[in-house]
């Protein structure tokens, strides 16, 4: 006789990208194996490819929901809700004093308190011009091992070139430009034409964009003092 099918509970949430709902199902004792091994590697393409899947499993909801589509910050997002529902709804974190290295204090965060922030009057269309418009995408879960680098010209410019997703010219749109159709070369090739002012637009876009943060105070019990912690990203709560 075969052994009983087990029913996981249904939960729901919204994309914080899109304001879309979708609705997913906690981790199995497999998955959350998957996630373990996947930890304890440190190998970012493996823990990279275990969120993946894992989320991939647990949304049920809508049948054509994909994960590659979404913002590194929504799934960031999902992947903390989708914990929640299957670990507990507690996060333990261990953190270090940045002015005190000798003082290390375990702290419970609940996870529901764990939001994506946004900046106001963000968009994703940066006007260069008049005419010229740029629409971005937000960075996917392929910045996860490295995360949105902008520490120097190089690697802003390549990681600006991969979030583009149209290049509008005309007051009205009549030409579009989809990068898709193009290489980063030549993208990076038509960014190196723009002005400083008009390249500082776009890598706004990065420093304003959604944000998976949270914030909290300790005290450090060898200096009586105070010091705040600020989480960013999965890797953080990872």
């Amino acid at each position: 006789m075969a052994l009983p099918k087990n029913i996981r509970p249904e939960y729901s949430t919204t994309v914080p990208s899109t304001g879309k709902k979708v609705k997913y199902q906690p981790f199995s004792v497999k998955e959350e194996k998957v996630l373990i091994l996947a930890a304890e590697s440190q190998d970012q393409d493996e823990i990279t490819n275990a969120i993946t899947n894992v989320l991939e499993r647990c949304i049920t909801s809508p049948a054509d929901f994909k994960i590659g589509e979404l913002a590194l910050f929504d799934i960031e997002y999902l992947f903390l809700k989708t914990r929640a529902k299957s670990a507990g709804e507690k996060l333990k974190v261990t953190v270090t004093d940045p002015s005190d290295k000798t003082f290390s204090s375990t702290h419970e965060i609940d996870i529901d308190k764990i939001r994506v922030e946004k900046t106001k009057g963000h968009t994703n269309i940066i006007e260069i011009s008049n005419e010229l418009s740029v629409k971005m995408r937000y960075p996917d879960i392929s910045f996860f091992q490295d995360g949105v680098s902008l520490d120097s010209m190089e690697e802003t410019t390549s990681t600006i070139a991969k979030c583009i997703a149209q290049i509008i010219v005309g007051t009205e749109g009549e030409e579009v430009y989809n990068t898709n159709d193009l290489n980063e070369g030549e993208v990076e090739e038509w960014m190196d034409g723009l002005t400083t002012e008009q390249f500082q637009k776009m890598n706004d876009f990065f420093v304003t964009m959604p944000k998976l943060k949270h914030s909290f105070t300790i005290l450090n019990t060898n200096t009586d003092k105070e010091f705040t912690i600020h989480l960013e990203g999965l890797a953080d709560f990872f």
